[in-house]
């Protein structure tokens, strides 16, 4: 049965204002809003469009729904996982491969690691070098360092600054979780002696330098899937489907909340 356009549009009104209404009280992830009934009254519209505006937001990952005596709509934080669905869907339609998602990393890394240089802060300087220790500690171990070398590189992400690349970043680490490539030895030991360098050029504030170390680390990793995994960035993206489920915060939000 076709859902009336009039009900969906008031719909998107309804969440709008819901989410209006979290940021300007400044509620935090877990707090209770008003149940269903009592938004009914107070935004005159019928329940079903409350509804449909709740399982819109609950989808968005901005609330969740609890369930059983004294649930209802409670207030949640969207997580990385949802914008790398929304990417994936979207890249599976355009019938990309993986290599659409190593692109996007080759544009978007460097940029991150320029910034990074002008911007860091003392804190995200000792994050960073603690990461890079974690990849030398994790050097015998190829999907261990896969996952720190992905960590390393949402810290500078933080570092830039630039929150929407820094999303985008998170949610193309997101999109490339159980890839399978394994880095032999050497490549292991060259990824974590140039994390080395762009953290260099981030503390002496080099932003050029900082790019272009960049370059480097990533067309060398680059140069080896498309030796020993040519068939990995031809195939085809997949949409995550899978969501998080229940108070999921960022790792950042969690942080500011400990």
């Amino acid at each position: 049965m076709a859902k009336n356009t009039s009900t969906e549009r008031a719909a998107i009104r309804v969440a709008r204002n819901i989410v209006q209404d979290i940021q300007d009280r400044a509620l935090r992830p877990g707090t209770p809003l008003d149940p269903e009934y009592v938004m009914v009254e107070k935004l005159g519209v019928a329940r079903a469009t409350v509804r449909e505006a709740l399982r819109f937001l609950e989808l968005q990952g901005a609330l969740r729904i609890k369930a059983g005596p004294g649930g209802g709509p409670v207030v949640n934080v969207p997580h990385t996982d949802h914008l790398a669905s929304a990417i994936s869907l979207q890249l599976q339609f355009a019938n990309a491969s993986f290599q659409a998602v190593i692109d996007a990393r080759m544009s978007i890394y460097p940029v991150l690691a320029g910034e990074a240089a002008q911007t860091a802060t003392h804190q995200h300087i000792q994050a960073i070098q603690q990461s890079i220790a974690r990849m030398r500690a994790a050097v015998k171990d190829s999907d261990l360092l896969t996952y720190e070398a992905q960590q390393f590189h949402n810290l500078v992400a933080d570092a830039s600054g630039n929150m929407v690349l820094g999303f985008l970043v998170k949610a193309l680490h997101k999109m490339s979780e159980g890839a399978g490539i394994q880095y032999d030895l050497r490549q292991r030991k060259a990824i974590v002696e140039k994390a080395g360098r762009v953290l260099l050029a981030i503390e002496a504030g080099d932003a050029e330098n900082a790019r272009k170390v960049t370059v480097d680390m990533l067309a060398a990793a680059l140069r080896y899937w498309k030796k020993n995994a040519p068939d990995l960035l031809d195939s085809p993206v997949s949409w995550l489907a899978d969501l998080p489920r229940g108070n999921l915060l960022l790792p950042e939000l969690q942080a500011t909340q400990l």
